[in-house]
């Protein structure tokens, strides 16, 4: 095999299907041609397959990244930008462990287990509560509302792994905790499930925050709250937080982790595939000092100044059109703070919430800074041009109201943002990072729940490619992600376990082409289903339910609402009384996917 018949093998003019078998051949040409018999330069793989590094952010708006439209400092994402491609019709799920359940199965996630968040699941079943209207008890939880990742999901880094990669994860999880009846001496409804642990799916290293969030500061000695009670774990091994060190920042840590991991020995030379799962944007808000004091001031204009900012930073960005039509939320239901129009607070109300968003601000700009280092170490290293990168949102803003009360909390605004305080930035901030669509995080049936910014980095890119319009949802990317790699999708069985089969498609294709079509997907895109919310998407057009307010209503009591997503993205004009053919169309999409995935409608008694 000769130099330029390796060249051409690494180019891709060779069919991916002759690819594995030429890969022995391509060491040993490599080694009569002079590089020292290593068959390796810097730390690229002797198979040439693409590294992969997965970056996930938690609860971060659509606009709230500085390429998307922010003024929120974000430079070492944006510059990946540059050299990547933005993906501007991203959908993930609604809310935190499903959307990762759906990433790293490539199914729905009622298919795999998570209905629902397992801590939302945990507190509606305590005192044998039947939230959806059904005889749910913790002795008799539907196997889709279980709450983990199930033993017949596929799992992204397990395939990675049985086929020469390095798997290696730091940070969120969220995917192992099952609701148990308490038991004397039992903390809670809780318990850790190591079968769906990290090391039990497929890492051979990872660092693991097991819950939905946590104080992003190491617990005060001596003060502990709620955040402070959060589980951690290491290879299989879990520890309370009192065991991170005094310098602890989530962010800063859980960086610090996956670039050991990265920097470990490797003596075979693999490839890698590398998930970074932060907890920065997700409650409570918390930063370093500093972080916080570079925005002094930058909120004090208020929310819809930000949020028209965004809007014409957008339409700058090519990334909405010129005349967008801008979803405006309904009058305040909710006396709450952040509820109310910027104009109708008092003086110390519009302080804290300039000091909220101040921090939350803060806390993607460490963030950023965290990402540059792992992407530092890739070129520094050599092996950055032969990474595929990918980075997004897992879910919508969240809007959170006011701040957690309880033992050893100190929410004065002296000491908001720093360890012991608990702070959220409520609904109108939402609305800001969701810009320019409907609602946020949780809100099923509304664009500004799904709508993630995202980012791909193809391996040897360095100029960006054109906004990639077509809709991906994120139950697509692990078969994308394996194509690239040249990875076969199992169906059926894998390893001798049946699986749930990856319902995805690539866009392998779609992201490689300056102008691609969209792909074919055979059920729609499906969304979500989440409580008294759910949406249909085929196409151009949306089907949604979505209710407004804070009233308890059965899911069949909330009118279907119609949207062209191709000249009314905004979700302004409910057009389901003028296109009833096309609504009943997409109602027996709806009940086809409710049927397959087993979802249980939230009912009212």
């Amino acid at each position: 095999m000769n130099r330029s018949r390796f060249e051409a093998w690494r180019s891709g003019s060779i069919r991916s299907s002759t690819k594995l078998m030429f890969a022995g051949l391509a060491v040993l040409a490599l080694n009569a041609c002079g590089d020292g018999g290593s068959g390796y330069i810097g730390d690229v793989a002797r198979d040439d397959r693409p590294n992969i590094l997965m970056i996930v952010i938690d609860d971060v708006g659509y606009s709230d990244i500085g390429v998307f439209g922010s003024e929120i400092r974000t430079p070492n994402i944006d510059a990946l930008a540059g050299d990547g491609r933005l993906l501007s019709s991203f959908y993930s799920g609604s809310v935190c462990g499903p959307s990762r359940a759906m990433l790293l199965s490539g199914a729905d996630h009622h298919r795999v287990g998570v209905g629902i968040n397992p801590e939302v699941l945990a507190g509606l079943i305590v005192g044998e509560y039947a939230p959806f209207g059904t005889e749910y008890t913790f002795d008799n939880l539907p196997p889709e509302y279980r709450g983990y990742l199930n033993d017949q999901a596929l799992s992204m880094p397990e395939l990675f792994r049985d086929q020469g990669y390095r798997s290696m994860m730091s940070g969120k999880w969220h995917l192992a905790q099952e609701v148990v009846r308490p038991q004397p001496g039992q903390p809670g409804p809780l318990r850790a499930r190591p079968e769906s642990f990290p090391d039990a799916r497929g890492f051979d290293q990872s660092f693991m925050l097991l819950d939905f969030g946590a104080s992003h500061f190491a617990p005060i000695p001596g003060k502990p709250n709620r955040y402070d009670t959060m589980t951690f774990g290491e290879n299989g091994r879990l520890f309370h937080a009192n065991e991170l060190p005094e310098d602890y920042y989530s962010s800063v840590y859980f960086t610090d982790k996956l670039l050991g991991y990265l920097k470990a020995d490797n003596p075979e030379k693999k490839p890698f595939f590398a998930y970074l799962s932060f907890t920065a944007g997700h409650f409570p808000l918390q930063a370093p000092e500093d972080d916080i004091a570079a925005y002094a001031g930058h909120y004090d204009e208020g929310y819809k100044v930000i949020r028209n900012r965004r809007v014409e930073r957008l339409k700058e960005l090519g990334l909405i059109a010129p005349n967008f039509a801008m979803y405006e939320s309904p009058p305040a239901t909710d006396p709450g703070l952040g509820e109310k129009p910027w104009d109708e607070l008092t003086p110390d109300e519009k302080a804290y919430q300039a000091r909220v968003m101040e921090i939350y601000a803060a806390m993607l700009t460490n963030m950023d800074r965290q990402v540059g280092r792992v992407i530092q170490h890739l070129k520094d290293t050599g092996q950055y041009d032969n990474t595929l990168i990918m980075l997004l949102s897992d879910n919508g803003p969240d809007d959170g109201r006011g701040v957690d009360e309880g033992p050893n909390l100190d929410n004065s605004y002296e000491n908001l943002g720093k360890a012991g305080s608990a702070a959220v930035y409520g609904s109108r901030w939402a609305e800001v990072g969701s810009t320019p669509y409907r609602m946020w995080k949780g809100r099923a049936g509304a664009e500004g729940s799904h709508s993630s910014p995202a980012i791909v980095k193809l391996p040897n890119q360095s100029a960006a490619k054109p906004v990639l319009n077509i809709p991906m949802h994120i139950t697509d990317v692990l078969p994308t992600l394996l194509e690239a790699a040249d990875i076969p999708v199992p169906s059926g069985s894998y390893q001798g376990r049946e699986i749930v089969d990856v319902e995805g498609i690539s866009h392998w294709a779609a992201f490689q082409a300056e102008s691609p079509e969209p792909a074919a997907r055979p059920n729609g895109l499906v969304g979500e289903a989440l409580g008294q919310a759910a949406f249909v998407r085929d196409g151009q057009w949306k089907l949604s339910r979505q209710p407004v307010g804070t009233d308890s209503v059965s899911f069949v009591d909330i009118p279907w609402a119609l949207f062209d997503m191709n000249n009314d993205r905004g979700e302004t004009q409910d057009l389901a009384a003028s296109h009833p053919d096309i609504v009943a169309r997409l109602e027996r999409l709806w009940d086809a996917y409710a049927e397959r995935n087993n979802v249980i409608l939230h009912t009212v008694d």
